[in-house]
């Protein structure tokens, strides 16, 4: 689990790195400040929808996967009563006939 969580931060701290970089580029283009301006809103404006595409993508991941866990903890708790049961209904028959 640490692992997938150090793959995740390390995307995402590159993701931030690139951003920043294409950010400075911008700024340092050779261009009319109204141009840059525009440029800067531009990038803003597509590297937002990104981010937020993004985030929605990763929270219905979570999502998924915390309702897989879920599920699969459902099974196991229907499962272990259900051999609890049988084992006591046999302890109980054992104790009750030919076990003394």
């Amino acid at each position: 689990m640490a692992r997938r969580e150090n793959t995740v931060t390390d995307a995402l701290m590159f993701a931030g790195g690139t951003l920043l970089g294409a950010g400075v580029a911008l700024l340092f283009a050779p261009r009319a400040g109204r141009e840059t301006r525009r440029e800067i809103v531009r990038f803003a404006r597509t590297t937002g929808e990104k981010a937020d595409r993004i985030t929605h993508d990763f929270a219905g991941n979570i999502a998924d996967y915390a309702g897989s866990v879920g599920d699969k903890a459902s099974h196991m708790l229907n499962s272990g009563r259900c051999r609890l049961e049988s084992e006591g209904h046999r302890v109980a028959s054992w104790i009750g006939g030919s076990g003394k």
